[in-house]
């Protein structure tokens, strides 16, 4: 999970039209935990070829590795870190780290959209839960 401070919290600031972007997102995450969790992390490889981009390529090759969470996690934080992001652009990096770190600890698909509803605000979150719902079931 994130590490979140002050700075971190202002550069996520964005509208609720751009959060709602965060479904389908969240919808690619659940097949992902879905194939892993019937063919294994080794099935990954073959997701990255339809990725365009290249934090959640790089993160979904690490997991695929299958390196532990700890160093996925410090590894991904530094990518945000060292991002010059602000906005939509790095609220969907965030959630992307976040999947990632779900799908490297095998939560199961409920799990991880629970986790990942958070970015879409608290006021949003109740409402985007019980759309994706059909999603991880």
């Amino acid at each position: 999970m994130i590490r979140w401070n002050a700075e971190l919290a202002r550069r996520l600031a964005c509208g609720d039209e751009e959060k709602r972007a965060l479904g389908p997102l969240i919808r690619r995450f659940v097949e992902l935990s879905r194939t892993t969790r019937r063919e294994g992390y080794l099935a990954l490889e073959s997701e990255l070829s339809g990725l365009d981009d290249p934090l959640f390529k790089v993160g979904l090759r690490l997991v695929a590795e299958g390196l532990s969470g700890e160093a996925l996690e410090e590894i991904l934080a530094t990518y945000l870190l060292a991002a010059d992001e602000k906005g939509w652009p790095f609220l969907r990096s965030c959630a992307i780290v976040d999947g990632l770190l779900s799908l490297a600890e095998g939560d199961e698909p409920a799990l991880m959209v629970r986790k990942l509803v958070a970015y879409f605000g608290a006021d949003r979150a109740l409402a985007a839960l019980q759309e994706l719902e059909g999603s991880a079931s």
